[in-house]
């Protein structure tokens, strides 16, 4: 079966990638291996934002048929983004820009789908945490419709952290609910924001919710529990759209 996925395999090989500036989507390590190689690709983990994974040497094996010395790297599609870098230029250079925040999507067809609305609807950037997300390979390329080339994704350690620094900048951070939310057509989207989306199964983490300035919600008037978190980022994005058109005509 063809993987969706580029690795390298090898402690050298490794290692020169890393020096190199390759861009990992999760670096893999046998959860034996100790010494001088682990605590080297520990720390360059923990410097990059990059998950650290221990497995098995026998799982580590169905990754690659190469003599992969108990450490494999996942190579990103993407360049990831500076968030620092790039929630200054937007602020500054934009004035109200739109950031996506994913919390532990980690379905790849709904992350997919969601950069393809935020890209498509005039978002500015996805902001992701490093571990518990949708991994970004070729199929999540392909399932955004080449969105995730075009916008910019930034992987931080901690959304908490982000977040913060975010609302430094004068950044609004709406949390999207199921319910208990301001109504999505009568909040105020024409300024900065940051929209929060959670997880598939359990939505927006408690801490990060309580960092909130809002929370919105999407009405709702059928029988359906709840809305897949693509199509609420969707509905959510398209009103983001209609209120800074609509500020544009008057």
């Amino acid at each position: 079966m063809k993987k969706d996925y580029e690795l390298v395999a090898g402690r050298k090989a490794l290692i020169d990638a890393l020096d190199s500036g390759r861009f990992f989507e999760k670096i893999i390590i046998d959860r034996e291996l100790t010494g001088e190689i682990e605590i080297k690709l520990r720390k360059w983990c923990d410097a990059n934002d990059v998950p650290l994974q221990r497995l098995p040497l026998d799982v580590i094996g169905k990754y690659t048929l190469s003599n992969h010395q108990g450490v494999v790297g996942i190579i990103s599609p993407i360049e990831y983004a500076s968030l620092d870098e790039t929630v200054d230029n937007l602020v500054f250079e934009k004035g109200n820009p739109v950031f996506i925040v994913l919390d532990q999507v980690k379905d790849v067809r709904n992350f997919g789908a969601i950069a393809r609305s935020a890209e498509a609807l005039g978002a500015d950037a996805i902001i992701i945490p490093s571990g518990g997300s949708a991994m970004i390979n070729d199929f999540a390329i392909k399932t955004s419709a080449g969105a995730l080339l075009n916008i910019p994704v930034c992987r931080v350690s901690s959304l908490f952290t982000a977040l913060k620094n975010i609302k430094l900048h004068g950044v609004e951070v709406l949390v999207a609910d199921a319910e208990n939310g301001i109504p999505l057509s009568k909040a105020d989207l024409n300024q900065p924001i940051a929209i929060v989306l959670g997880s598939e199964d359990t939505g927006v983490r408690t801490h990060i919710r309580r960092i909130a300035d809002k929370v919105i919600s999407i009405p709702q008037s059928g029988k359906t529990e709840s809305l897949n978190v693509s199509v609420s980022a969707g509905i959510i994005l398209y009103e983001v759209s209609r209120q800074r058109q609509h500020s544009v005509k008057s």
